[in-house]
């Protein structure tokens, strides 16, 4: 490796280094990495010679398809999400949960597919651990179920969602950042997830029967849940978006028509059945404009300018060659054969969601420009 590619790497191990460093010191903050990551490539311009044809590769990068791609499949997922938490999907998931006077023993279960569903809707892991804690959790935890195992229904619905949803933030880097041989364009979403259907629902049908053999073990005395308080048993019409979005990505159909159709069909739900207004989800008070649509956008801006920046870091590899060097090595050395690579690509992501474990979106995006090398 010359001396131009060794350079490179060091803008890209100064981000990620700090990003391990602050994950572990749980001070992990989307714009702070966003400083560190623009901060890494100002220390790299002083590194190089060539100083006119790095700003050319940075920008070149930050502005690629793969980039906008994303970037703008995040901001219209971001809106989506934003709107079905509007429209109080997850009262709706409580009131059926009330409905079936579901007892402790099955209110895991229960938890744990609910979970699901609302990280399938929303498609934000972290969102639906935020709200499944401050509803099905304490309601759980009344009903005398085990506190462990709510918690670990909760993170196991959140990751199943994450893994299948169109509308996940996993499964628009798994696909967008992954180019074809021939350049020519980045794997379908749709088909992305397709293709991780199987593997899921194998997880799931063990995971049903883990729960619910360890649900069956614990001892402390349960009643029936009753009494719902939720006043928004409508709002499981919200399901039929999701619904939507995720058949037509099956049949192939465009993720941005999909979303497009998604995001209509929800408003239309939504105003039908009153579960919000239209001021609710855009408004101007004191001149300044809120409402859930522009909470949406706003909670996927920095990931967003994130993804360019790191988009921009690893772009500064491949066009050195070091890219070209590492996955050439791995290619003849360690990758022998599609099952050398399925492992290696596995060993690579478990790693960096270890060493980055605050936030796996940021892990997915390190880490993606080099599974996108691997033969």
């Amino acid at each position: 490796m010359d001396w131009k590619a060794a350079v490179s790497f060091v803008p890209f191990t100064l981000f990620v280094g700090t990003a391990i460093g602050l994950s572990f010191w749980g001070a992990i903050d989307i714009n702070l990495l966003v400083g560190v990551g623009i901060s890494a490539i100002l220390v790299g311009t002083f590194l190089t010679k060539e100083k006119g044809t790095y700003w050319e590769t940075v920008f070149e990068f930050m502005g690629s398809k793969t980039a906008m791609t994303a970037t703008l499949l995040w901001l219209i997922v971001g809106v989506y999400g934003s709107i079905l938490k509007e429209g109080h999907i997850v009262d709706g998931l409580v009131w059926a949960a009330h409905q079936f006077d579901i007892n402790a023993t099955w209110f895991t279960l229960v938890v744990f597919l609910f979970s699901g569903l609302f990280a399938i809707s929303t498609g934000s892991g972290f969102g639906t651990i935020s709200a499944m804690s401050l509803t099905l959790f304490p309601a759980g935890i009344a009903l005398g179920a085990d506190p462990a195992l709510l918690g670990g229904a909760i993170l196991s619905g959140a990751a199943l969602g994450d893994s299948i949803a169109p509308v996940s933030d996993t499964a628009v880097i798994a696909a967008t950042t992954q180019e074809y041989a021939d350049g020519k364009g980045s794997a379908d979403i749709g088909g992305t997830v397709k293709k991780r259907l199987p593997l899921v629902l194998t997880a799931l049908a063990v995971a049903l029967i883990a729960y619910g053999m360890a649900n069956g073990n614990y001892t402390t005395p349960s009643q029936a849940i009753s009494n719902s308080s939720s006043t928004h048993p409508q709002s499981l019409a919200l399901l039929i978006p999701t619904l939507v979005v995720i058949l037509l990505s099956f049949r192939k159909v465009n993720i941005f028509v999909s979303l497009a159709l998604g995001l209509a069909i929800a408003v239309g739900i939504g105003l039908a059945f009153d579960l919000f207004t239209l001021s609710s989800l855009i408004n101007m008070t004191g001149g300044k404009v809120n409402g859930a649509i522009v909470e949406g956008i706003g909670g996927m801006a920095n990931i967003c300018i994130l993804l360019m920046v790191v988009v921009s870091l690893s772009g500064l590899i491949i066009r050195s060659g070091g890219m070209d060097g590492i996955t050439g090595s791995l290619n003849a050395h360690v990758i022998r054969s599609p099952k050398g690579a399925e492992l290696t690509i596995f060993g690579l992501v478990s790693v960096a969601g270890i060493l980055i474990a605050a936030v796996n979106t940021i892990a997915n995006i390190c880490i993606a420009p080099f599974v996108n090398s691997i033969l």
